[in-house]
């Protein structure tokens, strides 16, 4: 009997001879691109050469959200022990093509420029949109001078005064603002509390990040082809969880070593370095201190969010409110040396719930007095008399 199979076979490669030829002819290059490959893998490593593409990638991280991204957020159930204001919706949160949290940029020649850069009291992620104090504060400036304003959000949540200085240069110096305003405080404690240093290698908030081959491609399929299912596989993940994300947790439970002089020194050069770059760029800079409700006589919220079951030893309460007005009193230090100007937020907004749902984070109300607070201080550099 004959074989049909065979024969089916045979007829197929008969009937395409062409797409035969091409299929051998792929094959036999890809074996000698392999071949050539280990070939030279071989020649190099005998001559002792190791090349780029083999060893770890690092990079400089550049704190901001990805730009176009567009995003709904619930306010996180393990930070609500530390809050005693009501979140009941998602907030939206637009980014534009370089990195702002919109709105942002209102003309395509506008009059003035504002920056402000910051961490997560700058980028107000817990506001409505039309309510964050960068974007608030540009709307008063324009209806008081007439002026044409782009207010640029450059706050990021977990920024220093490192990563500012990053974004200082690497974004915002290309924009040509007339002024940056920068507020920080209690995310440079945190650094130089539990990593000693704004450097320090393999540590949460080093500014350099190093990857492994098998990292980074891992890391890149899954954005390129699955960003959606790995983006809820994430939320599941923490949600499931129930735990608190604590970048620190390496330092928990240890004991904390505290040279205040230090810190203070860390931080005002960092200080120092914004200000510096803004003047040499012609740009106006203005710090501000950051407003708060760590008070002398905490209430339960603030108490709480501090003490976090006793997690930080040798960190008090009120060694912790000390090391925090320091640092305050450093932006008012470096910004008197330097004859500029010094918003004082930490002392203008109430440390109360009505304005801050938590330790540092406005609320609705807090974002727009701390607007109107900017937008009178600043309109006399907007608009010079």
């Amino acid at each position: 009997m004959p074989d049909h199979k065979n024969d089916t076979a045979a007829n197929w490669f008969q009937r395409h001879p062409k797409k035969t030829l091409v299929a051998v002819t792929l094959f036999f290059i890809l074996v000698i691109v392999f071949a050539s490959e280990k070939f030279l893998e071989f020649n190099n490593r005998r001559h002792g050469i190791v090349l780029e593409t083999e060893v770890e990638r690092r990079y400089v991280r550049l704190k901001e959200f990805r730009p176009g991204a567009r995003l709904m957020l619930t306010f996180p159930r393990n930070h609500l022990p530390y809050t005693d204001n009501v979140f009941t919706k998602q907030y939206r949160v637009e980014i534009d093509s370089n990195g702002f949290i919109g709105p942002s940029r209102k003309y395509d020649a506008p009059d003035k420029v504002i920056v402000f850069l910051g961490g997560s009291t700058t980028e107000c992620m817990f506001v409505d949109q039309d309510q964050r104090f960068p974007y608030v504060a540009g709307r008063i400036l324009e209806q008081e001078t007439g002026a044409q304003i782009n207010s640029y959000n450059g706050g990021m949540s977990g920024s220093n005064t490192l990563d500012a200085i990053d974004i200082l240069i690497n974004k915002v110096i290309p924009l040509k603002p007339d002024v940056v305003v920068f507020m920080e405080n209690i995310n440079d404690l945190s650094t130089l509390l539990y990593e000693g240093s704004y450097w320090h290698k393999g540590k949460a908030r080093s500014p350099l990040e190093t990857l492994k081959k098998r990292q980074w491609v891992g890391k890149l399929l899954k954005e390129i082809f699955i960003p959606h299912l790995n983006h809820a596989y994430r939320n599941l993940k923490k949600t499931l969880s129930g735990k608190e994300e604590d970048e620190f947790a390496g330092a928990r439970g240890k004991e904390l070593v505290i040279d205040q002089a230090k810190l203070e020194h860390d931080f005002a050069a960092n200080l120092q370095t914004i200000v510096c770059t803004c003047k040499a760029w012609s740009i106006v800079p203005v710090l501000m201190t950051q407003a708060n409700r760590i008070t002398d006589h905490p209430d339960p919220v603030v108490a709480a969010y501090i003490a976090r079951d006793g997690r930080d030893r040798g960190l008090s309460y009120q060694r912790f409110k000390g090391l925090y007005d320091a640092f305050n009193d450093t932006i008012r230090e470096v910004g008197r040396k330097n004859q500029v100007m010094v918003i004082d937020l930490a002392r203008e907004v109430p440390a109360d719930k009505e304005h801050l749902y938590d330790l540092v984070h406005f609320n609705d109300a807090g974002s727009q007095l701390a607007a109107r607070i900017i937008a009178a201080r600043l309109k006399g550099v907007i608009a010079p008399q």
